[in-house]
Parts: C-alpha cells; sequence; structure tokens
C-alpha cells in the first residue's frame, strides 16, 4: 500500500498550536510588562492628592466654559482637533484623568470619595464628549 502520512497538521491541531502561542505569548508579556499593584497598607495618604485633583477641577471649570461645551453638537473629527474651546479642555483633561487613575491605585483613597471624584471628572469629561459620525456625544 501507498499510503502517504500528511505532513500538514490538521486545523484542529494548527488552531491547538496557535492557541498555545498566543498563550505562550501573552504569558511572555504579561511577564515582561507587570502591573504594579500596592498592598493596602503600603498605599499613600490620599489627602493631599484629593486637594490636589480638587485644585484641577477648580482650575478646568475656570479655564474653560463648561456650558458653552455642553452647546457644542456639529462638528467633524478634523473640526474637533481644531476647535478653540473643545480642544483645550479636551487636552486639560488628560492630566485630570491621570491623577484619578493614580489616587486609584496608589493612594488609600475610600470608595465613596473616589466615586464623588469620579462623578466630577465624568461630568467634565462628558462636556468635552466624544465626536460620533459628525456628532458630540455628551454622554458616555
Amino acid at each position: 500500500m501507498n499510503e502517504t502520512v500528511p505532513t500538514e497538521p490538521s486545523p484542529e491541531e494548527k488552531r491547538l498550536q496557535e492557541e498555545r502561542e498566543e498563550a505562550e505569548w501573552l504569558a511572555e508579556w504579561l511577564a515582561d510588562h507587570p502591573e504594579s499593584v500596592i498592598a493596602s497598607e503600603d498605599r499613600r495618604e490620599s489627602g493631599p492628592e484629593i486637594a490636589e485633583l480638587e485644585q484641577m477641577f477648580a482650575s478646568f471649570e475656570w479655564s474653560h466654559q463648561v456650558a458653552r461645551l455642553y452647546e457644542i453638537r456639529h462638528l467633524t473629527r478634523d473640526e474637533a482637533s481644531r476647535h478653540p474651546i473643545r480642544e483645550p479642555a479636551r487636552v486639560a483633561l488628560i492630566p485630570i484623568i491621570e491623577k484619578l487613575t493614580v489616587l486609584k491605585k496608589e493612594t488609600n483613597i475610600s470608595s465613596k470619595a473616589y466615586e464623588e471624584l469620579e462623578a466630577k471628572c465624568k461630568y467634565f469629561s462628558n462636556a468635552v464628549g466624544m465626536i460620533n459620525k459628525g456628532q458630540v456625544d455628551h454622554h458616555r
């Protein structure tokens, strides 16, 4: 008999091999990029950073016309990147969001205090909105 042994793996074997390779890649990536988790007893006091974030909120509200941001309804992506009110506000939100993330991950902030700050941040973020098909979506 002249039976030939297939040299190509079956579709199922290919899928399993791809899954193994993906799992190996993911494990290697996670090992190279660990997310640092700070134990609750090692977290910093949140008070000074909460005060700093509150100051950032006040500065944002003073510097950017929040009511006018909510009035912006129609913008293309290109227009949004040049808009004289929206774009500076969008850029000013970046350090606020970063500070809020640091507060949650690295300080002893309570859940209630975090939720209150997160709500204020969301109010400003919604004011800036997200461009979706030429419309500014203020309710994310």
